[in-house]
């Protein structure tokens, strides 16, 4: 790990991670002027893009690194505003795609056509997240 969770806190808006200290914000120009850098070289595409492609994910690898250790390096009050803000964006996400799917089986019933009157991938996003949350609330319940 190049970075140190100490260096960042959760992102406000989105997901992922945000530099808190003067720290965090060298190490994200420090990888934004390598990118920059790769990109003027002077040298096959190609290359370029797999050089760019490496340092990319590098970066990525390494942020979710710290995202999943972030919990251990903040106090408990934001840790628990963090648990409260990711468990209103699930549920708003499973509203959002229940009344997807209500809407569209309403103007499926109304336009008399036949057949599945929703996307069924609706049902797959809908099937991952029932399954996550039940995943995690055995290994955090075994856990405790």
């Amino acid at each position: 790990m190049l970075g140190r969770p100490e260096w960042f806190t959760y992102r406000s808006a989105g997901w992922g991670i945000a530099p808190r200290t003067w720290q965090g914000w060298v190490y994200v120009a420090v990888f934004l002027g390598l990118l920059a850098v790769i990109l003027l070289l002077p040298v096959p595409e190609g290359l370029k893009n797999k050089l760019a492609g490496a340092v990319a994910g590098l970066l990525i690898l390494d942020a979710i690194i710290i995202w999943i250790q972030l919990g251990r390096h903040h106090d408990e009050r934001e840790r628990m505003h963090q648990l409260i803000i990711e468990r209103n964006c699930s549920l708003a996400a499973v509203f959002s795609i229940a009344a997807v799917i209500g809407y569209q089986t309403c103007r499926s019933l109304r336009a008399g056509s036949h057949g599945f009157p929703f996307d069924p991938l609706l049902f797959v996003v809908l099937g991952a997240m029932v399954a996550t949350k039940f995943i995690s609330t055995l290994y955090v319940r075994r856990r405790m």
